[in-house]
C-alpha cells in the first residue's frame, strides 16, 4: 500500500481514539456515568446535569449510545460496561504525526464552551468567523500529506486541468502549483473567509492559472470538464453526498480521475466520537460510508471504475 495512505489512515484512527478518550473525560466531568449506574430516563439525566445547552448534552448522550458506552432500553439509560484497547505498534509509532494533537485539544476545549452556549465566542468552528483557526487546521502536516497523495494519485503536473470542490485556504496554492503554469486549477468553496486567505496567497505567488469561486457545491452547474477532480473532507457537510459525487463525475474528461478523501464511517468503528466534536461546525452532517459513495458512483450514467485505497480514499476513473 502507498506509504502516504498508511500515514493518513493511521492518524485518522488515532484521532478517533483520542476523541473517544475525551468523550470519557466529558462523561466523568459531568458525572454522567455515576448517575447511570442504577439507570435513569433521558429526561431525568438532562434535568440532573447543570449545563445550559441541553441540546448539546443530548447529542453527547446520543453519541454514547451510538458507541455502545451507554445502553438505552425501554426509555432507560444505563452503563452496560464498555472496554476499548488502545494499541501502538513500533511500526505505527513511525507513522503518527504530532501537530494535529494540539489542534484537536483546542476543539475539545471548545466543546466545554458549547455546553454553555452553541454561540459561545470561543467556539471557532465557523468557517468564516473562525477562518484563521480553520486555516491552521488545513496547514497541519497530516493535511499536507493527503494533498501530496492527491498530487500523486491524480497525476497533477504542468498542463493538467483540475477542479477542487471544497478547496479551503491551502489546496489552491499546493495543488495549483502542481499544475502550473500551463494547466488550470479551479477551487470552489462556500466560505468567503477561507477563499480570502487563499486569494491572498495566490496573488502573492502570482499564480494566474488559479481561479477561485465562492459557491455551494450542491448548486454546481457543469459547464467545463477537467482532467482531475478533488473532493477532500467535504462530503461530511452534505445531506446527500452521493448526488455531489455524481455531479463531480460529470465534470471529468474521459480518462479523468476523481479522488475522494474521507474517514469513511464503515472503516472507522469509533467515528461517532470524532463526529461529536466536528459537529461544533454548524454545517457538519456526518462522515459518509464508503459503501454509499461507491453505490452513488456505480449509479452514475458514465462508464467508471472505482478503486478503494486504504480506509480513507476512493479513486474514480471515468473510462469513456
Amino acid at each position: 500500500m502507498n506509504a502516504l495512505i498508511e500515514v493518513l489512515d493511521r492518524n485518522l484512527e488515532a484521532m478517533t481514539d483520542i476523541s473517544l478518550a475525551h468523550l470519557f473525560k466529558l462523561g466523568l466531568k459531568h458525572d454522567i456515568f455515576r448517575r447511570l449506574t442504577s439507570g435513569a430516563t433521558r429526561e431525568e439525566l438532562l434535568a440532573a446535569i447543570p449545563v445550559s445547552n441541553r441540546d448539546y448534552l443530548g447529542k453527547l448522550i446520543d453519541t454514547y449510545v451510538a458507541l455502545g458506552i451507554v445502553d438505552e432500553s425501554d426509555g432507560v439509560l444505563r452503563v452496560p460496561g464498555f472496554s476499548y484497547e488502545f494499541n501502538l505498534s513500533a511500526e505505527d509509532a513511525g507513522r503518527l504525526l504530532s501537530d494535529w494533537v494540539q489542534v484537536l485539544e483546542e476543539i475539545y476545549k471548545m466543546a466545554d464552551y458549547a455546553f454553555i452556549s452553541a454561540e459561545h465566542p470561543k467556539i471557532l468552528m465557523d468557517f468564516d468567523k473562525g477562518a484563521d483557526f480553520w486555516d491552521m487546521r488545513l496547514l497541519m502536516e497530516l493535511n499536507r500529506i493527503y494533498r501530496q497523495l492527491l498530487i500523486d494519485l491524480l497525476g497533477l503536473e504542468d498542463g493538467v486541468r483540475v477542479l477542487d470542490l471544497g478547496c479551503g485556504s491551502v489546496s489552491p496554492v499546493e495543488l495549483g502549483d502542481a499544475v502550473g503554469p500551463n494547466g488550470k486549477y479551479v477551487g470552489v468553496d462556500f466560505s468567503p473567509g477561507l477563499l480570502s486567505i487563499a486569494q491572498t496567497r495566490i496573488r502573492n505567488a502570482r499564480m494566474d492559472w488559479v481561479l477561485l469561486r465562492e459557491m455551494d457545491i450542491r448548486k454546481l452547474v457543469v459547464k467545463n470538464t477537467y482532467d482531475a477532480v478533488v473532493m477532500s473532507f467535504v462530503l461530511e457537510y452534505l445531506e446527500n453526498p452521493g448526488a455531489a459525487v455524481k455531479k463531480a463525475i460529470g465534470t471529468l474528461n474521459p480518462g479523468g480521475r476523481l479522488a475522494i478523501v474521507e474517514p469513511f464511517r464503515d472503516n472507522y468503528p469509533l467515528i461517532a466520537a470524532m463526529e461529536f466534536f466536528e459537529s461544533l461546525t454548524r454545517e457538519f452532517v456526518r462522515f459518509p460510508s464508503s459503501t454509499e459513495i461507491i453505490h452513488a458512483v456505480e449509479e452514475s450514467p458514465y462508464d467508471v471504475k472505482v478503486d478503494t485505497l486504504g480506509k480513507s480514499v476512493l479513486l474514480v476513473t471515468r473510462l469513456v
